[in-house]
């Protein structure tokens, strides 16, 4: 009896160990808040939150098409081209990062796609590429990244408002400590809400013509990881 007792503890311990860790909160600031877990790796996942009146996900994803005004909002970022349309809804995207000294710059080549996830949601995913365009000399490519940016609509008083949710899991790679990428990455995450949110308020964009409308990710089989 003493031996069935101590096995179903040990068993049970080891479900409790096995859990994916809770989200823990970081930072809460000017209606922005910042939560993380880490993972087996030791590196954070990073989830952060904010609501914005008076916006659509039309006007997130209009923002979003405007690469040029990229670095002015999403931290240490210098550089967003689309390199190719697959489909109204499937984009491939190069990022260049200007990492803080000592570490080296980042980049990475992503493929996303925008697609509704029920009635009120919508959903931006993004995953890194690693064969689609050459490495750059002197630039850390990012090979490791999970993404999103869920949006959710609402209606209070025949106003709109626009729940941004962004998850994040990437790997910065090379010699960087996991406590200062995932310091950076905690940050960023914040610093970028804030200024996300203003630029939605000042609508200070430029909408791109071929702004990424929604559909399904049916091209995502065909591109080589």
């Amino acid at each position: 009896m003493l031996q069935r007792v101590l096995f179903l503890a040990l068993l049970f311990s080891v479900k409790v160990m096995a859990q994916p860790s809770e989200w823990q909160l970081w930072k809460q600031r000017d209606g922005a808040s910042v939560h993380y877990k880490k993972h087996a790796s030791g590196i954070f996942e990073v989830q952060a939150e904010i609501a914005v009146t008076g916006v659509t996900a039309n006007d997130f994803m209009a923002l979003l098409s405007d690469t040029e005004s990229a670095p002015l909002w999403i931290e240490n970022v210098t550089h967003v081209q689309v390199l190719k349309r697959l489909s109204p809804s499937e984009n491939i995207v190069y990022t260049q990062f200007d990492s803080p000294w000592p570490v080296a710059d980042r980049d990475m080549v992503s493929y996303s796609c925008y697609r509704r996830v029920n009635r009120t949601q919508t959903e931006l995913k993004i995953a890194a590429l690693t064969d689609f365009l050459e490495k750059r000399e002197g630039v850390i490519r990012i090979t490791d990244l999970n993404a999103s940016w869920l949006l959710t609509e609402t209606s209070e008083q025949g106003e709109s408002q626009l729940t941004i949710r962004h998850v994040v899991y990437a790997d910065p790679a090379g010699a960087i400590p996991h406590w200062l990428s995932n310091k950076i990455g905690l940050k960023s995450a914040m610093h970028t809400l804030l200024a996300l949110k203003q630029r939605l308020l000042e609508k200070t964009y430029q909408p791109n013509k071929q702004i990424i409308e929604l559909g399904d990710c049916s091209q995502q089989s065909l591109i080589t990881r």
